[in-house]
């Protein structure tokens, strides 16, 4: 292999390195959540951790996670074959209602989470097997579908915590998911940082 090849790979992998330690001391130097409580979630770096706070606004007091569920298509409507499925690009090219980079994000957060392990893998195992359970033998629920409910449960379980974690860092009151708050679905408490690892 001729050496240009070689020495183009060791350029770009020192301006990716270069990159990297940027994105963290700017994390590190302006985004307090991310010291306190992010920056200790298993599969989420410096890089995800940059691009979810980028596209995430700020917790808003008068609102609760929910308003970033909406804002990435992750809340469930009811299509005219009466199934609840997230929101999608229409064939005929109509506007869409959620933000599609911020959908993006979410799901490489939970290919990160699934690959990964700790605690959001574990809240993925625990719902997929629970969902095998419920709709085993049922042909809509294919494994596929079953899947991807499992890791979007998941991202919204850590979308809660990171409000939650984001609004103390800002010294403001944390309101609850919907479903929580409204519905009367229980709270699953964010695994805490002790200083060595998550709890």
């Amino acid at each position: 292999m001729p050496s240009i090849y070689s020495q183009v790979a060791s350029m770009a992998e020192d301006i990716e390195q270069r990159l990297d330690e940027a994105i963290k001391d700017e994390l590190e130097s302006n985004w307090p959540v991310y010291n306190v409580w992010l920056r200790h979630v298993k599969g989420i770096g410096p890089g995800l951790s940059a691009q979810l706070l980028s596209f995430l606004l700020p917790p808003i007091p008068e609102k609760g996670p929910s308003s970033w569920y909406k804002a990435a298509g992750l809340v469930p409507t009811e299509n005219d074959k009466g199934q609840f499925r997230l929101p999608r690009p229409t064939k005929d090219g109509g506007k869409i209602t959620y933000h599609p980079y911020l959908r993006r994000c979410l799901y490489n957060v939970s290919t990160s989470f699934v690959r990964n392990g700790g605690f959001y893998r574990q809240m993925y195992d625990q719902t997929k097997a629970r969902l095998v359970a419920i709709h085993a033998g049922d042909p809509n629920w294919i494994p596929f579908r079953i899947d991807r409910t499992a890791r979007w449960k998941a991202v919204k379980i850590f979308l809660a915590h990171l409000w939650e974690a984001w609004s103390e860092c800002e010294g403001l009151p944390s309101r609850l998911p919907y479903v929580v708050e409204v519905l009367g679905h229980q709270m699953i408490p964010r695994p805490m940082y002790d200083g060595k690892h998550m709890m």
